[in-house]
């Protein structure tokens, strides 16, 4: 697994022009590639659990989507800028939303994960299909996440058979910057340290972004290692906002399937708000 993340973190590197291809760059375990060549097959399967929802504290909140795409031309998610394993975005982790992604034809899919049992037909749809809400209950029952595909179920079917799986992570529950009982912190004064607690993981996705969700977010996709310093310069656009921060887990498998690369994901999540000193 190591000489294959070190191989993803390499190409990467390529791909996006970091010119550095040590630990201080984006982690290649995410649950969209950061960057892909003209041609690409990618399939996606994600189940996201946040524990707290970054827009509310309130109620959790679950999802999960399945979407197959080819990549048109070459390109990287956008990014308005970027340090080290970070970038500022004002795009969401999803293929439909990626420039440059097509449908194709992936036959009958069939993804099971606890209280989730969901067999999908993705031929003959010109658009690439949207997140999809899940009872956190059924989500909470998962000790893994199941897909199966069947091939040559038409002619125009680019997904070979395959049967894979990956199990679920643990919350990353936040511990720096510390979190107060009505579960808020304020900006640190010095360095922005990012803990959270548990291990494990394929990678860890930081992102902080303002409250109410609006405008570009700052990502950073780094490795499960418990702790991060955010890049000062890259935040210096968010100070003096109040905004969210969570820090999820990934869990992943990567497969390659005659030529399509199937990404199955599990990202859970921890999230807080962060209010200037008064």
């Amino acid at each position: 697994h190591q000489a294959r993340r070190q191989v993803r973190r390499l190409w990467l590197c390529v791909l996006l022009a970091c010119g550095g291809g040590g630990s201080d760059m984006p982690d290649p375990d995410t649950v969209i590639p950061l960057a892909w060549e003209a041609g690409d097959l990618i399939a996606m399967v994600v189940v996201d659990r946040q524990h707290v929802d970054p827009m509310t504290l309130g109620a959790d909140r679950c999802g999960w989507f399945l979407q197959l795409g080819e990549a048109t031309s070459a390109g990287e998610l956008p990014r308005i800028d970027q340090e080290g394993a970070c970038i500022i975005t004002d795009s969401e982790l999803e293929l439909r939303t990626a420039p440059g992604f097509e449908a194709f034809c992936g036959g009958t899919v069939q993804v099971v994960a606890g209280g989730l049992n969901q067999t999908l037909t993705l031929c003959g749809i010109d658009r690439i299909p949207d997140r999809m809400d899940l009872e956190c209950s059924a989500a909470d029952a998962a000790t893994s996440i199941a897909v199966s595909s069947m091939s040559d179920e038409a002619s125009d079917d680019r997904l070979a058979e395959v049967m894979a799986s990956v199990d679920v992570g643990r919350i990353p529950d936040i511990q720096s910057p510390m979190v107060n009982e009505g579960g808020t912190t304020v900006w640190p004064a010095g360095e922005f340290l990012v803990g959270w607690g548990g291990m494990g993981g394929e990678s860890v996705e930081i992102v902080l972004r303002e409250r109410l969700g609006t405008g570009p977010a700052l990502r950073c996709f780094v490795e499960d290692e418990n702790s991060y310093v955010l890049p000062d310069r890259l935040l210096e656009r968010f100070r003096g906002m109040i905004v969210s921060l969570e820090v999820a887990r990934i869990n992943q498998t990567v497969v390659d399937v005659e030529g399509t690369e199937l990404r199955i994901s599990h990202r859970v999540s921890d999230a807080t708000w962060v209010f200037p000193e008064s």
